[in-house]
């Protein structure tokens, strides 16, 4: 299989501590709650996604763990939160990027509080070339005997070969290995794959080798 646009999305981690003041639950007024901060804070992050991106343009922002507080009747002086983020575009990339921090600045202000950012990134999404998507059809169709047409991608998984098409063009081609009466999924320890996916795997990446580089002499 052949993917057009982004074959798979970017991956970015965030890091946040929401910083407040401590103080006994029944005198709320003489502390800062970084919770209630941290809940208003989730809630604004997700409008970036919902209320920022196009929709034929999106992008995936999960918080993943949120840890505040020790006991039933104290508000803590801290909040952490941690989550990733996902985008199939540099651009979004970028935009969700820039409007994270500008909520993250925007709450802390909002509710007296301090919040500190650890926005890391991690793997660029990966952008299939269209001049090598052209070829690609071309020759694996001829290969394998049937018609294999790019399609857009729906996967917001991330791939390290990403890095390299930041560089020059390139392209991912997908590889199906589902066995005969299982509905597998990669990263599940009970993953079967059908090992003739290694031999057509092979075939296609020979085929392209040969044809493509004969073509560039």
């Amino acid at each position: 299989g052949l993917t057009r646009g982004a074959s798979t999305a970017s991956s970015d981690e965030f890091d946040l501590v929401v910083h407040g003041t401590s103080t006994h639950a029944a005198r709320p007024h003489m502390g800062t709650d970084p919770i209630i901060a941290a809940v208003h804070l989730i809630t604004q992050l997700q409008t970036i996604v919902s209320r920022e991106l196009d929709p034929a343009n999106s992008a995936v922002l999960t918080v993943g763990h949120i840890h505040g507080g020790t006991t039933h009747n104290i508000i803590s002086d801290s909040c952490l939160i941690q989550g990733t983020v996902r985008a199939k575009s540099p651009a979004a990339r970028a935009h969700i990027e820039t409007a994270f921090k500008r909520i993250c600045a925007g709450v802390a202000l909002a509710l007296n509080t301090r919040i500190e950012v650890n926005y890391q990134r991690g793997v660029p999404p990966l952008m299939n070339d269209d001049a090598l998507i052209d070829q690609l059809e071309t020759i694996l169709s001829h290969q394998f005997g049937k018609a294999i047409i790019a399609k857009p991608s729906a996967s917001f998984g991330a791939e390290d070969f990403s890095l390299f098409t930041e560089r020059a063009p390139g392209c991912q081609i997908h590889i199906g290995s589902g066995a005969p009466g299982r509905d597998d999924h990669l990263h599940n320890s009970d993953y079967q794959p059908d090992e003739r996916s290694i031999h057509a795997g092979t075939q296609a990446l020979a085929r392209l080798a040969i044809d493509l580089l004969s073509s560039n002499q």
